[in-house]
């Protein structure tokens, strides 16, 4: 076997924010090739460091270097595997499989991947393994990345190895300030780090079925800002309730609103409720029981009096019979629509949309009733009790209890 060595360098004339590009050298035998390793490092730091060799924790220095220095050992693992099925390997072969080329020399493309990814997802979706929402949400980012693809680089399709942290940010910089948006252009932080995060997840799929070695948007690093969550009081909640419609359309949609108030189903699982979901247990209790299409999660709920009182108002509505519906079918745009007019008649500013029934779940009909959040996290059918946490917001009157305790203890 022929003498393999990888090696690194800075290309100065490949910056960005002040950065050089970090490349790698493969030499194997009498044959050379260089790749980008898409990673960047102020040349000072790099010499510093004697090319990262004594990196210390300074900003992301160790683990810039535990990505870089595993270079090697993955070349050399691609080396030893395609010494057995081939004889003449070149510097060239080894960089092409470890860029993402295929064995025949052919560029893997990121398009093709994506494709591929949301084909897969149909499938999912046809078994009912994940939701339909879920999907037109992975197809729309890839819309997205289509459009920009087009506007800025003239480009249906662009080599996987020609992506570095250059390419990754000028879509960042693409969805903040340059795609249409309306009368404006750009979106917001939060809609921009989601969208570039269902690419990079996207790709992590090509990633673990060993189609691809390296993820370039995993250099992708931006974070959501906190947003305030939205949620009614009970007051508020008590307000809508009282409401009285000669509307037949805002009645329903405020009986379905106050139902997800009740059970926090989102929309996609509220529509999809039937009588089958619905059971009774040894102490006559009634239960709905269902699975979350988007988390997977088996999640059980009491059914309050409020949700046993609306399901009966629609047990004989003729949009409910014939699929023995729980609530009437209503798409959550129109929902959202709807709820503006009702919040303006009940007297409330806040933006009212459907999924400030989830959080008002959370945060006033549980947490504020002293549910423990284990249990609140288990109903709502999330995964990690931290999802809970996004959603469960502690109202004044329970910080004021808990501070009364204080006061208590500390007035003696």
């Amino acid at each position: 076997m022929s003498k393999l060595n990888v090696s690194f360098y800075l290309k100065k004339d490949k910056q960005r924010n002040g950065e050089s590009a970090i490349y790698a050298k493969i030499k194997l035998g009498i044959t050379t090739s260089t790749m980008s390793t898409g990673k960047y490092i102020c040349p000072i730091r790099w010499k510093k460091t004697n090319m990262l060799l004594n990196a210390n924790r300074k900003g992301n220095e160790v683990s810039l270097k535990n990505f870089i220095y595993e270079i090697p050992r993955e070349v050399s693992d691609i080396y030893l595997k395609l010494s057995k099925e081939t004889k003449n390997i070149s510097a060239r072969d080894l960089k092409n499989t470890y860029s993402g080329r295929t064995n025949t020399g052919a560029r893997i493309t990121i398009i093709k991947l994506l494709d591929s990814y949301i084909a897969n997802f149909i499938k999912r979706v046809e078994k009912e393994e994940v939701s339909v929402s879920t999907l037109e949400k992975y197809e729309g980012v890839l819309k997205i990345f289509k459009e920009f693809l087009n506007k800025k680089y003239k480009l249906k399709d662009i080599p996987l190895e020609d992506i570095d942290n250059e390419f990754v940010y000028s879509f960042d910089d693409y969805l903040r300030y340059e795609k249409p948006n309306g009368a404006k252009f750009g979106i917001g932080n939060n809609t921009t780090v989601k969208y570039i995060s269902n690419i990079k997840s996207m790709l992590n799929y090509s990633v673990k079925r060993s189609i691809i070695k390296y993820n370039p948007f995993s250099v992708y690093d931006a974070k959501l800002d906190d947003v305030e969550t939205v949620f009614l009081t009970q007051l508020e909640l008590e307000r809508i309730e009282a409401l009285k419609f000669e509307s037949y359309r805002l009645d329903t949609v405020r009986d379905i609103f106050l139902f997800s108030c009740y059970t926090s189903y989102a929309p996609v699982d509220a529509m999809n409720l039937t009588m089958n979901n619905l059971e009774e247990d040894a102490d006559g209790d009634s239960w709905i029981r269902a699975t979350r299409q988007k988390s997977g999660v088996k999640s059980d709920i009491v059914a309050l009096p409020p949700i046993l009182k609306i399901i009966e108002k629609y047990k004989y509505d003729p949009r409910c019979v014939d699929e023995k519906r729980l609530l009437p079918n209503y798409s959550n745009q129109k929902m959202n629509e709807y709820l503006k007019e009702i919040a303006e008649l009940a007297g409330i500013k806040k933006r009212l949309t459907w999924y400030v029934s989830r959080h008002t779940f959370a945060t006033t009909v549980c947490l504020s009733n002293k549910i423990p959040l284990e249990v609140v996290s288990k109903m709502m059918g999330h995964k990690k009790i931290t999802q809970t946490q996004h959603y469960g917001k502690l109202v004044d009157d329970r910080i004021k209890e808990e501070a009364n305790k204080l006061k208590g203890i500390y007035s003696k």
